[in-house]
């Protein structure tokens, strides 16, 4: 398959995926989610990968969910629930190949990882980030909800009610503080970073990678992780197909002015509070 939104090249045992377009921040197309979904199923096969390293061109991790519709595309409070319960079903399932996966993953999180984004590099099991880097779930301050439930498992109760319910985004030295990744380094010395820690992975026997990863995330199973994600797509589901005034607003302004414009709106909402 030849990849248009992906970059992927392989070497001494890591492969190398980025996601690739920089022009959008990297935001989550559903061309983009199908190349990557075909991506990871092609990678669990390859015996010359045993490491992962997931990083996003540019200025940006990932902005997260592609949310500026196509021409004539319906929003999607337009839409009936079955109908966007498969779309974004398919991208959770997506998102948890990683989590599923025999082999170790690393989050070389080099700018914005926001919404959806910021749920992909929690997936990963190891998450190591650039100074100038920014996570959080803005998506929450226009009218939905987080597609993959995974902050309450990394950052404890009552930091994920305060993310979760205010859409506040946070530096990625507060990130660490919070146990929502493992470290941060200097930009420049992100990727040596990344590939110090998957060298350090390649020395341990695969079959003890793969279990222990297994055993871990069994754990996390057991306390409801996937219950909470999949009883989660539910409410999302019908949260995001429920028409808001404030859903509303933002498409208006999206389609009107296009969606720089709606995303300053929905920060000016909030200017005076974040200061």
């Amino acid at each position: 398959m030849t990849y248009h939104n992906l970059l992927f090249t392989k070497k001494d045992g890591i492969g190398y995926i980025t996601l690739n377009r920089p022009e959008k921040l990297n935001a989550l197309s559903a061309e983009l989610m199908a190349e990557f979904r075909h991506l990871l199923d092609a990678i669990e096969e390859d015996p010359e990968v045993r490491v992962v390293i997931l990083t996003g061109a540019g200025r940006a991790f990932s902005a997260g969910f592609d949310i500026g519709a196509r021409e004539g595309e319906p929003e999607i409070y337009e839409r009936s629930a079955d109908e966007w319960r498969t779309q974004l079903k398919q991208h959770i399932e997506t998102f948890l190949k990683i989590w599923h996966s025999g082999k170790p993953y690393i989050a070389a999180i080099n700018g914005y990882a926001l919404a959806g984004a910021c749920e992909l590099a929690q997936l990963c099991d190891i998450k190591i980030a650039s100074e100038q880097a920014v996570l959080g779930e803005p998506e929450i301050r226009f009218g939905t909800g987080p597609p993959v439930l995974i902050t309450p498992f990394s950052v404890g109760l009552a930091k994920a009610k305060e993310l979760l319910l205010t859409g506040e985004m946070i530096s990625a030295q507060e990130a660490e503080r919070l146990g929502m990744i493992n470290k941060v380094v200097p930009h420049e010395r992100l990727m040596a970073e990344c590939e110090k820690v998957a060298r350090k992975l390649m020395k341990i026997a695969q079959v003890g990678i793969k279990f222990n990863k297994a055993a871990i995330n069994r754990a996390y199973e057991n306390m409801g992780f996937l219950n909470s994600i999949y009883h989660n797509l539910e409410l999302v589901v019908h949260f995001d197909t429920t028409r808001t005034a404030e859903q509303e607003t933002f498409n208006r302004i999206r389609k009107e002015k296009g969606l720089r414009a709606a995303l300053d709106w929905r920060d000016a909402l909030f200017k005076e509070e974040d200061e």
